[in-house]
């Protein structure tokens, strides 16, 4: 009755409602393409739509056997018609995004065993960086363009303060994730068919060729040429210092990854974890540049990792696929220190499907 009689403290919430509406307007596709400057967010948008097509793909009677890959930036330029010619009677359904982390991948395999989808195996990736919970530069794309509220709710004690502060906001108010900016819309305004419009075409593009490419297609710009020695140091050193410096071992990370590990079990999906090719200069880093790893304790990263990640396999039988220590595997053409070159990939699937088929081999044995 006493808000009904003082109205006006009504206002606040009325002012918070309608910027929070206002607000959402900000994801409309022809509205964000005004200010935003990421094609990211396609490939995220863009799964949704490749599970469906997956589900109607595994129903089909005479199909080819279907791998799924859940990576990050450093799996998204797989080549099917490639995988189809070489490695006949498979195709690949790449869940891959940028920055794609273990809690996302968990997201997925939940709804995989909720609506009991079984493609024929499960490859998912182990990146160092990932597992760094004190990284000064902090990898969030899964918070503010993946992740599902409910999920996050449901796995609420997994989530430190800082991460749930994000995704409150950056995901219920788009303007601090965008940060429009008055001057670029007005440019951008101005200018539609040099500007507003190329860029709208390069979005739609990247849409349609990742549903061509099922999961798979080049992001313009992310991976170009291959980068020059002196170039490729430098990079080696930024990355190292943004993701690894200091190093502090998340087992929630090794947590969401074993959740996923047993959801592909217990829909009986044969599956292996891979760490994918760093570039040399990077690994030199991790291998030898002693760090903080823990209260006044200094160490490499690779001795911190590695040996919880060896120790994690050996006890529960997962196959583990280490590009980085394996003498068979040889391209060292990399775009920046963590991506390998375009003109790595085809050795790079190679490499996982002659995994794959050994451990499909080792299983039936």
């Amino acid at each position: 009755m006493d808000l009904i009689r003082n109205r006006y403290l009504l206002v606040p919430f009325l002012v918070v409602f309608l910027a929070f509406c206002l607000d959402k307007l900000l994801i409309l596709e022809n509205v964000h393409t005004y200010f935003s400057k990421s094609l990211s967010d396609i490939n995220y948008i863009q799964k949704n739509e490749l599970y469906e097509d997956l589900k109607d793909y595994l129903k089909e009677k005479n199909r080819d056997k279907v791998l799924v890959y859940f990576g990050n930036s450093r799996a998204l330029l797989f080549d099917n018609d490639y995988i189809h010619q070489k490695y006949p009677g498979w195709v690949m359904f790449n869940f891959s995004v940028p920055g794609g982390k273990p809690d996302y991948v968990l997201q997925w395999m939940e709804q995989f065993e909720k609506d009991n989808v079984r493609p024929d195996f499960f490859l998912f990736d182990h990146s160092v960086e990932m597992f760094n919970s004190s990284a000064t530069l902090k990898v969030d794309e899964t918070l503010t363009n993946g992740l599902n509220v409910s999920f996050v709710l449901k796995h609420f004690s997994s989530f430190s303060t800082d991460e749930i502060s994000t995704l409150i906001a950056k995901r219920m108010f788009r303007a601090y994730q965008y940060r429009p900016k008055l001057e670029v819309i007005i440019t951008r305004a101005k200018n539609r068919n040099n500007m507003l419009i190329p860029y709208r075409t390069l979005r739609n593009n990247l849409m349609a060729n990742l549903k061509k490419g099922k999961g798979s297609a080049m992001t313009p710009g992310t991976h170009e040429a291959v980068l020059p020695a002196e170039l490729l140091k430098k990079s080696a050193y930024g990355d190292f210092h943004s993701y690894l410096v200091p190093f502090r071992f998340s087992d929630q990370i090794l947590s969401f990854t074993d959740q996923s590990l047993q959801l592909a079990k217990k829909l009986n999906v044969p599956s292996a974890v891979i760490w994918v090719r760093l570039s040399l200069p990077y690994m030199d880093h991790i291998r030898k540049m002693k760090v903080s790893v823990g209260e006044n304790k200094e160490g490499t990263v690779y001795e911190d990792w590695y040996p919880r990640m060896e120790k994690y396999h050996s006890q529960n039988g997962i196959p583990f696929w280490n590009m980085n220590d394996d003498p068979e595997y040889s391209c060292n053409e990399f775009s920046d220190a963590g991506h390998m070159s375009p003109s790595c990939y085809d050795e790079y699937t190679d490499y996982i499907f002659k995994k794959l088929n050994q451990s499909l081999v080792m299983g039936a044995r």
